[in-house]
């Protein structure tokens, strides 16, 4: 159940941070933007692990690595700026 939970949670914060980003209210550099894509590929992974799908565990963990790495870049240009 626990799982199940966190893996809806995660497709919801893809789903928003998607919709905000193409609506305008996020931009693809925001914090906001990278820390739902973080949680959500978090949270899919764990529940896509949980149930032994690994393809779908490893593309969201995946996710996750990468926009943690976008977070890490965006915020390393606004200190340097």
């Amino acid at each position: 159940m626990l799982f199940d939970i966190l893996g809806w949670l995660g497709a919801l914060l893809f789903l928003v941070s998607y919709f905000l980003l193409i609506i305008k209210k996020w931009r693809p550099t925001s914090s906001a933007f990278h820390w739902a894509n973080i949680w959500g590929g978090i949270f899919v992974g764990a529940s896509a692990c949980y149930d032994s799908s690994y393809p779908s565990a490893f593309i969201n963990f995946a996710w996750a690595i990468i926009a943690l790495y976008g977070l890490y870049t965006d915020q390393f240009r606004k200190i340097n700026l």
